[in-house]
Formats: C-alpha cells, sequence, structure tokens
C-alpha cells in the first residue's frame, strides 16, 4: 500500500472525556502512519468540546474525523477533574451536528463517530459514515480496517 506523503493535520479528535481522548489518540499514533507517510503523534488535532471542534473543523481540512456526540459547548476538563457529576451535567448531543459543515468544507472527509449512545438516542442527527467503539478491546485493528475500506487500503 503506498501512502500519501503527510503535509499538515490530517485528523481530527472530537472527545470531550480524557481517558477516551487518550485511548483514540494511541489508536491513531499507532494506525494513521500506514496511511500517511510522517504521520506523527504531532501531526493530528485534539478538540475537547463542541466550540473547539467548530473553530479547528472551520480553519482546517481534515481527511478523517473520529466525532463523539455526547459532549459540553465548552471545553469542560478542569470540571471533568474535579466534579463528575457536575461535569455530566454540560453534556449535550451536539457533535454530530457538525457533520453537515464537515462534509460542506470537504465532502470527501472520512467521518468515524465514536458515541455510545443508543441508536435510538441519535435518530433526528446525520449519521456518520462509520462508527468505531471507542472502549472496543481491538480500537486499533478495528480503526485500521475502517480506513483500509474507506480509504480504499491507502490514501
Amino acid at each position: 500500500m503506498e501512502n500519501k506523503k503527510y503535509t499538515g493535520k490530517k485528523v481530527l479528535i472530537v472527545e470531550d472525556q480524557e481517558m477516551p481522548t487518550m485511548v483514540l489518540s494511541w489508536a491513531v499514533e499507532k494506525v494513521m502512519p500506514s496511511f500517511f507517510e510522517g504521520f506523527d503523534k504531532r501531526s493530528y488535532d485534539v478538540a475537547r468540546c463542541y466550540s473547539e471542534a467548530k473553530d479547528r473543523i472551520s480553519n482546517e481540512d481534515y481527511e478523517v474525523i473520529l466525532l463523539d456526540h455526547k459532549m459540553p459547548r465548552e471545553n469542560q476538563t478542569v470540571l471533568e477533574a474535579s466534579d463528575s457529576r457536575a461535569f455530566a451535567r454540560t453534556l449535550e448531543n451536539i457533535g454530530y451536528r457538525l457533520i453537515p459543515e464537515i462534509q460542506r468544507r470537504n465532502p470527501e472527509c472520512l467521518v468515524i463517530g465514536t458515541s455510545s449512545l443508543l441508536e435510538r438516542e441519535l435518530r433526528g442527527y446525520k449519521a456518520p459514515v462509520r462508527t468505531l467503539d471507542k472502549s472496543g478491546y481491538d480500537l486499533d485493528k478495528t480503526l485500521r480496517k475502517i480506513l483500509i475500506k474507506e480509504l480504499k487500503g491507502g490514501i
């Protein structure tokens, strides 16, 4: 598989919680070098809330976005660390509202949903192309399979 030469940020992780962010980052760092030549841990962005994601999506052309659905409007990392109940009250079902904007900006962008919400809770929202269980045991292998299928074996 021939890799595309890496030029700039190609991946965005949109995840509000620390532990899933770490797990998704690990999988991205492990898998993406197979798809983008020169890809390393500085080669992707992380948005921890809706407003950060919206800003990054408006200013960058990503090829892959791992997108959570339930998140706060503004960054709540301090609250997450200090009061988990208060943090949970800030969460809204808003992440997938970004999909139409992502598709307008870059129709070729692969949006992979990472929401753990039930299908019935996601009705009425534009669906991501693929979904990924961010708590899955073989997260890296699953991500690789999605990318091989959706990116035709590599970019």
